[in-house]
């Protein structure tokens, strides 16, 4: 009779609970920061072994997957010397670009060189977020001159935090 009854109470409680299936609303739960929306960028850069020359103009692009512009950034007139640390500058948010942007994303850096003018660096990018959450990217040892004055890079496997 022991049995029967903790049989009967074990199948009293898994009817209870649907048999452990789940229900569908037919709403669809997204995570609260997939339409987090980009409010700020900021880039710093550490120059490295080859300083960038004051004439020399620097743009850099935030793009989505579809080369539409998401945020840009301009730097002329500054000098970045051998071997330095220049504080973060901030990118001016130009369009769309949502937190799900960053795994498709990218970010395009061209420098005018005024005649001769090698620059080699580290970047680090912080994008902040519309839900406060922020995500940073980092690249080293990049190279731009007057032969190779433009490059490109993914997001996704820069990420660092």
């Amino acid at each position: 009779m022991r049995t029967i009854s903790c049989a009967l109470f074990v199948v009293a409680a898994v009817v209870a609970s649907a048999c452990g299936a789940t229900t569908r609303s037919g709403s669809t739960i997204t995570s609260p920061t997939a339409g987090s929306v980009l409010t700020g960028a900021t880039l710093a850069f550490r120059t490295l072994d080859n300083g960038k020359d004051t004439k020399s103009q620097v743009t850099v692009q935030l793009l989505r997957s579809n080369n539409e512009l998401g945020a840009e950034l301009h730097v002329g007139g500054i000098k970045f010397d051998d071997n330095t640390q220049a504080a973060p500058m901030a990118f001016s948010v130009a369009g769309p670009f949502r937190i799900t942007d960053i795994n498709d994303g990218s970010m395009r850096i061209r420098m005018t060189p005024d005649g001769r003018d090698t620059w080699t660096f580290d970047m680090r990018l912080v994008l902040t977020f519309s839900d406060n959450s922020q995500r940073t990217f980092a690249w080293q040892n990049v190279r731009l001159d007057e032969h190779a004055p433009e490059r490109t890079f993914p997001l996704a496997p820069a990420r660092v935090s």
